[in-house]
């Protein structure tokens, strides 16, 4: 499956890995994750490494925008190509060994992650929702 950039639509994971730019304290990098939801292996680079809970700023490789999700700022947005076209959102946690992943359809939010259900409350398809 494709990952795309929700501001510029750039595909994100053109191998095996999805690639996002990191930016944490002043220092910018690319993080690799793998477009496996669920599965929260990550590849950081050496000058940059993150302590359990930090909040990274993550962006796209391509125009920079940030991933930020518009329906929570707890969370980061992706868009993920569907079979029969369109997308669906995949919206993960920011803090870094939170793991909490929901994939979100037209119709239906799949939890993911050993942290999801704390976070079953979040209504995302409120504010910034808008389908395909």
């Amino acid at each position: 499956m494709k990952y795309r950039c929700p501001h510029c639509k750039a595909v994100l994971n053109p191998g095996t890995k999805v690639i996002l730019r990191i930016t944490r304290a002043r220092r910018n990098g690319l993080i690799l994750l793998s477009p496996k939801v669920g599965n929260y292996t990550v590849i950081l680079p050496e000058d940059i490494p993150l302590k359990e809970g930090e909040k990274p700023r993550l962006a796209c490789p391509v125009c920079h925008g940030d991933l930020t999700s518009p329906a929570n700022r707890q969370f980061n947005e992706l868009l993920r190509e569907r079979p029969g076209g369109g997308f669906d959102r995949v919206e993960f946690h920011k803090a870094y060994g939170e793991h909490a992943t929901f994939v979100i359809s037209q119709d239906e939010v799949r939890a993911f992650g050993k942290d999801a259900p704390e976070y079953e409350h979040v209504n995302f398809f409120g504010a910034g929702y808008t389908g395909d």
